[in-house]
């Protein structure tokens, strides 16, 4: 395989199972594109945090001398995602659309990070897409995609295609 698609939102990882995680991603390169709820995932284990450049908290949780969490989320909300670079190869041939998806609010987004989408609205955090590179490999976050109404969006289905095209 190219590159580790990741939809999932797992708390439980054995400390063998993230050393081979970090290393096949870090040290060899393998892309990673993350979607939607895995920004949930692994809860325990910063270096996921850092490896996918943000966090979704179920609780309160300290980084960088900010709090974050609860965070919060609600299904079927409309926005507009704006597209911030559409030079990007992840954002290249789309415009601003319009989508009928779950946001998230409150969670974290690390500082370097290239942002890719953002959305206005009271009920998402401002960036909801994003580009990095940890160690030798590109990863890519994308916060939509719950369900149906986004993978029928043909907007979203290009992030998505465009985004493993550019971290493999």
């Amino acid at each position: 395989y190219d590159v580790i698609v990741l939809y999932d939102m797992y708390q439980d990882i054995t400390d063998e199972q993230k050393a081979q995680f970090a290393k096949l991603v870090k040290d060899e390169g393998k892309g990673v594109v993350a979607l939607h709820h895995c920004l949930v995932s692994y809860q325990g284990w910063p270096e996921f945090r850092a490896m996918i450049g943000g966090q979704y908290t179920f609780g309160e949780i300290e980084i960088d001398g900010v709090k974050y969490g609860p965070n919060i989320f609600d299904h079927g909300q409309n926005f507009r995602i704006q597209i911030v670079d559409p030079a990007d190869p992840v954002t290249k041939g789309l415009t601003d659309f319009d989508i009928v998806d779950e946001t998230y609010g409150g969670y974290y987004v690390a500082k370097d990070v290239k942002p890719l989408l953002k959305v206005d609205h009271p009920k998402s955090g401002p960036i909801v897409g994003w580009s990095k590179n940890y160690g030798k490999a590109r990863v890519v976050y994308l916060q939509s995609g719950h369900d149906h109404a986004a993978y029928e969006n043909e907007n979203y289905r290009t992030l998505v295609r465009n985004a493993i095209l550019w971290v493999s």
